[in-house]
């Protein structure tokens, strides 16, 4: 119980920082074009300069086992399909539905609040194995959303050139850049300049608050009312049934420590907003979507320290 405290502790200022992004919407302060405008800027320079200058020390860093991604995109397909099975016999979802349930059991907040709680639970030793399952996970997991929907609108016929459109994007990822040219100058083992990574310094730590207040501006734009069962279902294969899955999967593999809590850390956080975007373009489950970023962004705020405690992060 005194780890789980020591946990609540040590994350209850980032998610303070997401209820004054959520408060600064709610009470007229800003509205949806400044929300718009910072998790741009937070998306397309803020987090990218941090994760590259992390990178960038890749060698001092400890080395990557490439096994995390069998534990964490072995429990996507678990969670994926008994997503889409739930949806279809509790919901009645057709194809697109059933897509939206599925992957918001799967698709979290590994950026803009992963990085942050990764970062102050566990270490910038931590940084290299997420940051993997994050390249892997932007290259995963919207080409395999968008296969799904399109097969199952046309009945098995996929369009090409959006998947290959869709692939090519994904590789103009700021996120994904920021990582690449990160982890390759990293293996060089050159330092960078004084002045070069003072400057990112100083724009890394801009990042983790600026990234939090982000997610509470767009999250004050979701119902906590619409499809509330929908959004509980989502919000407990995301919470509950894929950490499990992950934990368990690091444990057979037989990953270390720092692996599998960061793996399992990572499997825990809240449905990402990203996929209110995903049912956007689909046109389906917008309301589900919305109510499920919702509910387990609140609720993660005692799972998540509850998560490291069980793991006995910090002993």
């Amino acid at each position: 119980m005194q780890l789980f405290f020591h946990h609540l502790e040590l994350c209850a200022p980032l998610f303070l920082l997401v209820f004054l992004g959520w408060g600064t919407v709610k009470v007229g302060m800003f509205d949806k074009a400044v929300s718009s405008g910072l998790s741009k800027f937070v998306f397309k320079l803020l987090m990218p300069v941090m994760l590259f200058q992390m990178m960038s020390h890749l060698s001092e860093m400890p080395p990557v086992d490439w096994r995390v991604l069998i534990a964490f995109f072995g429990s996507c397909i678990v969670v994926f399909t008994l997503g889409r099975q739930l949806g279809k016999r509790v919901f009645h979802q057709d194809s697109s539905g059933q897509v939206i349930t599925g992957m918001g059991g799967i698709f979290g907040n590994n950026v803009q609040l992963g990085v942050p709680i990764v970062q102050v639970s566990l270490g910038n030793a931590a940084i290299p194995t997420i940051s993997l399952i994050i390249i892997f996970n932007v290259l995963l997991l919207w080409t395999a959303a968008t296969a799904c929907v399109e097969f199952g609108r046309t009945g098995g016929h996929v369009d090409t050139k959006k998947f290959v459109r869709t692939l090519f994007n994904i590789f103009k990822n700021p996120i994904v850049l920021g990582i690449v040219l990160g982890s390759c100058w990293g293996l060089t083992g050159w330092h960078l300049p004084g002045v070069i990574d003072k400057t990112l310094g100083w724009v890394s730590a801009a990042t983790t608050p600026a990234a939090l207040i982000a997610v509470g501006m767009a999250l004050a734009q979701h119902s906590f009312k619409a499809a509330l069962p929908k959004g509980c279902l989502i919000s407990a294969l995301k919470l509950v049934v894929q950490p499990l899955i992950v934990y368990a999967l690091c444990r057979v593999i037989g990953l270390g420590e720092l692996q599998t809590n960061a793996t399992t850390l990572l499997s825990c956080l809240p449905v990402a907003i990203n996929l209110y975007i995903m049912s956007n373009e689909f046109e389906s489950e917008e309301a589900a979507a919305s109510n499920a970023i919702f509910v387990s962004t609140l609720i993660s705020a005692v799972t998540v320290p509850l998560t490291l405690a069980l793991l006995g992060a910090g002993i």
